[in-house]
């Protein structure tokens, strides 16, 4: 996307991103430092990407990490251990009809009998819909860095749109980029080194791209855990052919993957 800075000069943000139809797909917590080879080969997902910030600590078992959000996912609850975090924050969420909604907090009773999805502790970049309280707080301040960047952009026609930028991006330049996108809210869940979208069979993760995205360090890339989404049961139940490769093929559909790093003109299906 080639954006005017205010200044005038020119600024050309590539992409990755994936369109999820919120309806039909189950995300599920995928638990387990450097597992993202593993997620590379795994054929029955859609894709996954980065949750909320975290921090090293006693907790999750042998996760050894703090969530700075709660995750209500398809496959348990995790609360977070940094309770004034997730209070402070935002959040992403799927109501059980398979609506998408962006909302700030932690999770609650009514939200949790509502929702089928929970994902807290993520920074409210834009929100065209809702006005933050006061008690939000964010997770930055100015940010002054340019960085990769991974962002859930609420699209108008009520879809998730997965976005990872390319190298280099400025928060100036990245909201710019959200407006053009037509995003009624935009949420970052992570940043720069814990950022990961990886579609299997289509974008994996590599050595390469932990050195890109950790700027040369990548040993500070390290994730305790990933988001995986993929196709709902209720998206199985309806599909005529059962056998596993049809429902994988079929499950693809749900996800319109589009590379414009290289080519913006060209979107591609995994169909």
């Amino acid at each position: 996307m080639e954006l005017i800075r205010p200044d005038g000069s020119v600024a050309n943000i590539g992409y990755h991103s994936a369109v999820v139809d919120p309806r039909w797909v189950s995300i599920e917590f995928f638990g387990g430092w450097n597992r993202e080879m593993e997620a590379n080969k795994d054929t029955d997902a859609l894709l996954f990407t980065s949750g909320p910030t975290f921090a090293r600590g006693r907790g999750n078992g042998d996760l050894g990490m703090i969530l700075h959000g709660d995750l209500l996912l398809g496959n348990g609850l995790w609360r977070a251990g940094n309770l004034a975090a997730a209070n402070e924050r935002a959040w992403m969420g799927i109501t059980k009809e398979g609506s998408l909604e962006f909302g700030y907090g932690a999770l609650n009773p009514a939200l949790q009998a509502k929702l089928k999805v929970f994902i807290g502790g993520l920074h409210a970049f834009t929100n065209t819909i809702h006005t933050p309280p006061n008690s939000y707080e964010g997770v930055y301040g100015e940010m002054q860095m340019a960085d990769v960047r991974i962002v859930y952009g609420l699209r108008a026609d009520g879809k998730l749109e997965l976005v990872e930028t390319a190298d280099g991006v400025y928060f100036p330049d990245l909201k710019q980029f959200v407006e053009k996108k037509g995003f009624l809210a935009a949420y970052l869940p992570d940043h720069a080194s814990k950022s990961r979208l990886i579609i299997p069979g289509e974008r994996h993760w590599s050595e390469e791209q932990a050195v890109w995205v950790s700027g040369g360090k990548p040993s500070i890339t390290q994730m305790p855990f990933l988001l995986r989404i993929t196709p709902s049961r209720e998206w199985s139940d309806k599909q005529p052919i059962k056998d596993t490769t049809s429902d994988r093929l079929q499950g693809k559909s749900l996800l319109h993957q589009q590379d414009v790093i290289h080519n913006p003109s060209r979107e591609t299906s995994p169909q």
